[in-house]
């Protein structure tokens, strides 16, 4: 270890000591004491060697493994270290490489068996079928439901026959994505009141303003908006927005009292879309709190907003536990975001509920369209390479283009 009252004076000592090919491996400032211990003066401490060679094992080892690194020589000059010679290890790395290769090949094998396992009394004729499913992201358990009656409605002669399987197919997939279609106004007196629910960041707030935009804009219905979410200071400011470009009325409650005088005031609206806050499905009491609210307004339709990007276990606990809540309607989001559709099979299933809506996207109010079944079924049997596809198609977009000045992005 060399010292110095400056780092200049210190690198001076390691330059005559080991000359200008040193390289230096740690420095700091350490107190030192002053006459009879009085009056501490800092001094600079430098622990070098005489080069990279002669460090020690445990040092060079790391610093040699880059060969990129650089060192700082007594002499201020950077300066790169060497690559280390070649010792076994990239013949080391390789052979690792290669066992990771074997393990991938047999837990791939191991995977192909347990589907052929599953499949042993599906035809061969369908087994390509059942693969297609899978990989769709539909649950085993339903995508041998739906290739059994496949096999049921077909005889020997149309199993073989590909066209005939994927009508066959598709017609199975269809019969489990009922539909809603677009929120229809009532008609009589009273407002016609559509409550969205779901957990946190799927999308609540940005489906709002899209429905308000498209009722009030190219539906011309007098559209009034409600938010319970108190929590996120960003949500309400972001309906707000919403509100004066699409120029409804919004009010914010906090209370179940509050929300059925906010609906009372707005007794002359077509349509009241109410915005709740995103409650986890783990949280018991939160989702009982929201039912406290509707049980005093008495929506007409909940809409419980899922992100189809989420896991099937996670999509499937959320569609359980907000069942409570009086769910009727499923609105899919993040279309965009999904490596795969199949999971709307389960989610509907077990909530024993219409598709409303899917959206792609975050531009109000676009982005937004009527679930279609053709559309959805063509989803979950051809993925996402189908989706530019579907949502350019006839009949799913709304009617009508966009105004100008509402067409904005989420803020």
């Amino acid at each position: 270890m060399f010292y110095g009252r400056t780092m200049v004076e210190a690198l001076a000592e390691v330059k005559r000591q080991f000359g200008p090919h040193a390289v230096i491996l740690n420095t700091r400032t350490v107190s030192g004491k002053g006459l009879l211990g009085l009056g501490e003066k800092p001094r600079t401490e430098i622990t070098a060697a005489p080069s990279a060679t002669h460090l020690p094992d445990t040092k060079r080892t790391p610093m040699l493994a880059q060969q990129s690194r650089r060192t700082l020589c007594a002499n201020g000059d950077a300066k790169a270290v060497p690559p280390p010679k070649e010792d076994g290890h990239a013949s080391d790395s390789q052979a690792l490489l290669s066992e990771v290769g074997a393990l991938r090949s047999i837990v791939m094998g191991l995977v192909e068996e347990t589907r052929r396992d599953r499949a042993a009394k599906m035809p061969s004729e369908l087994y390509e079928y059942y693969c297609r499913l899978s990989k769709a992201e539909i649950a085993d358990e339903i995508a041998q439901r739906l290739l059994q009656e496949v096999r049921d409605g077909l005889d020997e002669e149309q199993l073989r026959d590909p066209k005939a399987v994927r009508i066959k197919l598709a017609k199975a997939v269809a019969a489990m994505l009922p539909m809603a279609g677009p929120i229809r106004v009532a008609g009589t007196h009273a407002p016609t009141i559509i409550a969205l629910v779901g957990p946190t960041g799927v999308g609540k707030t940005t489906t709002v303003a899209k429905l308000a935009a498209n009722l009030c804009l190219r539906e011309h219905r007098r559209v009034g908006l409600i938010t319970i979410d108190t929590y996120r200071i960003a949500a309400v400011e972001q309906l707000k927005t919403y509100a004066q470009i699409i120029d409804v009325p919004l009010e914010v409650v906090m209370t179940p009292d509050r929300l059925k005088e906010a609906v009372a005031r707005m007794s002359d609206c077509e349509v009241i879309l109410i915005d709740t806050a995103g409650r986890s499905q783990r949280d018991s009491c939160k989702i009982k709190e929201l039912r406290s609210f509707f049980d005093v307004v008495k929506p007409d339709e909940v809409h419980l907003v899922l992100a189809s990007n989420s896991a099937e276990s996670v999509l499937l606990e959320t569609v359980k536990q907000f069942k409570s809540t009086g769910v009727n309607r499923v609105i899919f989001t993040k279309l965009d975001e999904a490596l795969g559709f199949g999971v709307m099979l389960a989610c509907l299933e077990t909530a024993n509920a219409q598709l409303s809506y899917v959206t792609t996207g975050q531009a109000v109010p676009d982005d937004i369209e009527v679930g279609q079944r053709n559309a959805m079924v063509q989803l979950v049997l051809g993925g996402p390479r189908m989706l530019a596809k579907v949502t350019n198609s006839a009949g799913v977009k709304c009617k009508t283009k966009p105004s100008s000045e509402v067409a904005v992005k989420n803020p």
